[in-house]
């Protein structure tokens, strides 16, 4: 029978990789058992793919906000999770700077995969970023080796949730769906 360590750790590990397949990302943060990684090396990989999925969440929200699809207060509302993202981007590149790594810059243009013809597929698109960055702080908060970087991983982690939260609610779907904490 499986050890319980090691079926959250399998939960986590799908959770980021689905996570990320959500964002359109690919699965960069995890690395190879084989791989002997320093401490600093591994927590600047899990930074740079938080970032880029930070990155990402602003270029798309800027986008929603410009596609004239959105509904005054859905606009509103879309600039304040922007907002937060851009508070998540700085804290990133801070970090990965006072490690003196070098942050992953944020492409020019992201493509999606979805249609965006109406207010619900905006939304749709957004609920299922935030699902992913949360999915990925998760993932993140109990393997940085500096536990600094945990707990600004955490807290990052609850901005997440509440997105993805505020979301699914304006969406229609239950808030709390089952005892897991992201569900999409």
């Amino acid at each position: 029978m499986p050890d319980r360590r090691d079926l959250f750790r399998a939960a986590g590990k799908a959770g980021l990789a689905l996570g990320l397949a959500a964002a359109g990302r690919p699965v960069f943060a995890i690395p190879r058992k084989d791989a002997p990684l320093s401490a600093n090396y591994d927590d600047i990989t899990l930074m740079n793919t938080a970032l880029a999925l930070e990155h990402e969440a602003i270029w798309a929200y800027g986008l929603a906000g410009r596609s004239g699809l959105l509904s005054a207060k859905a606009k509103e509302v879309g600039l304040l999770f922007q907002g937060s993202h851009e508070l998540h981007r700085d804290l990133l590149v801070d970090a990965i700077k006072g490690k003196a790594a070098q942050p992953v810059e944020p492409k020019k243009e992201y493509v999606f995969g979805v249609p965006l013809a109406n207010e619900k597929d905006v939304l749709e698109l957004a609920f299922k970023l935030e699902v992913g960055a949360a999915r990925v702080y998760l993932y993140t908060v109990d393997r940085f080796q500096d536990r600094a970087l945990s707990a600004s991983a955490g807290r990052i982690l609850s901005d997440e949730v509440l997105h993805a939260t505020v979301l699914r609610s304006v969406l229609g779907r239950e808030p709390v769906p089952t005892f897991r904490l992201i569900e999409a």
